[in-house]
């Protein structure tokens, strides 16, 4: 049985819908730029992925708008999209329907807002806790689309879509779903989220003054990741089902891979994220020496970069630097829950098209980062298979496989 992407809606600093997503991303468009949402001159980081001209009157009634936070809302549009490009799920019974989604912040806006109108003992919104928790925006989509199957949240840090996206596969595998909405979804470009990873010394702060290179992942003099929001989602079937309500397919979800290394609460550990790339591979059935392809982690810190390079290394071997490497938030930034899930997309139409997008802004790479990368041009690879690396805070590592249809 293999399970088939037949649908995918991906909202991202780069472009709303998959198309737009795809042809910015080919063509090595950043979406990072001088922060708008809030005023950013007290903050150290002033850039961050934000997505221009989200309007959710647009698409949401007042009543939606008033009870959900931003993260929920770009869930709910990518959502809409994915539906809409997989042609609606309506042979399916709502109850044989799932929704699985990661976020690794929740309603942090609203947290955010509240807390402060709080301590200024300033009324605070009635819907302040639905806003605020995590589960909030796979709660949505059921109530917004009548889905009434298993509805899941996962909350795993960075690794929050990779692991979204996972739990959906063992769905559908176990037969506790027919079809699943999956993916993540994240709003936190944020004052106190933001000063918080700044604390942590995590993100960029030397390229207020120039925002599109500020992401550049395995380049020398990287200094941190860029703060980024969005959302992406995928409509996972079983092929035979897909097959019968004549469905299109973009690739296969071939196999997933989990494991927590138990070492440090923020830093990276090699080993885990070599065990769930190793996982990933043989659940899908596949041979280490079969991947040609990896949508990497690849934040732009400057160990996390270093730590993946040797993981792959170490997992790969000789036949690593043949493997064709790239990073998607160099365009987009990191939006922690929902980066897996737009990694994914990124992975899904490197596959259906052959071309894999580039890691721009790398135009002297650190010498501990010496692989592929696709420097600064897509290149025509027709790659096979795909594999998406998420590693999160807490020591969770994700990694997912898709592969061709053929």
């Amino acid at each position: 049985m293999r399970i088939v992407v037949t649908g995918m809606g991906i909202v991202s600093p780069i472009g709303i819908g998959v198309d737009q997503f795809w042809t910015a991303a080919v063509n090595g468009v950043s979406g990072i730029r001088t922060i708008t949402g809030f005023d950013p001159s007290s903050q150290r980081s002033q850039v961050a992925g934000e997505i221009p001209g989200f309007d959710p009157a647009s698409f949401l009634t007042a009543k939606y708008i008033d009870q959900t936070d931003r993260f929920t809302q770009l869930a709910l549009l990518a959502a809409k999209l994915a539906l809409e490009d997989a042609g609606g799920l309506d042979t399916y019974a709502p109850q044989r329907v799932a929704i699985s989604i990661g976020s690794g912040m929740g309603g942090f806006g609203t947290f955010e807002s509240s807390a402060t109108r709080k301590f200024r003992n300033q009324p605070i919104p009635p819907f302040t806790v639905p806003r605020t928790m995590a589960n909030a925006a796979a709660a949505w989509i059921a109530i917004k689309h009548r889905f009434k199957g298993v509805n899941l949240t996962c909350s795993t840090a960075c690794s929050s879509g990779a692991n979204a996206i996972g739990m959906a596969l063992d769905l559908l595998r176990t037969g506790r779903a027919d079809a699943v909405i999956a993916g993540g979804a994240e709003g936190c470009v944020l004052p106190l989220t933001m000063t918080s990873f700044e604390v942590l010394h995590a993100l960029t702060t030397g390229s207020n003054a120039d925002p599109a290179r500020a992401s550049r992942p395995f380049a020398k003099g990287r200094d941190g990741f860029a703060m980024a929001e969005g959302a992406g989602m995928l409509i996972l079937e079983r092929e035979d089902q897909a097959q019968l309500r004549g469905a299109k397919m973009y690739a296969c979800l071939a196999g997933y891979g989990q494991a927590c290394d138990a070492t440090h609460i923020v830093m990276p550990d090699m080993e885990g994220q070599i065990t769930a790339m190793r996982t990933a591979v043989l659940d899908a059935g596949m041979n280490i020496d079969s991947i040609d392809h990896i949508n990497a982690h690849a934040t732009s810190t400057p160990l996390g970069d270093i730590v993946e390079t040797r993981a792959i290394k170490n997992l790969f071997g000789t036949r690593a630097g043949d493997i064709a490497v790239n990073a998607t938030k160099s365009m987009i930034g990191h939006s922690i829950g929902a980066s897996a899930a737009m990694g994914s997309i990124a992975t899904i139409m490197a596959l259906h098209t052959g071309t894999i997008h580039p890691t721009i802004n790398l135009d002297e790479a650190d010498p501990e980062c010496d692989l592929d990368y696709i420097p600064n041009r897509a290149q025509q690879r027709n790659p096979r298979n795909g594999l998406c690396n998420a590693f999160g805070f807490g020591g969770n590592n994700a990694s997912i496989i898709f592969t061709t249809l053929e």
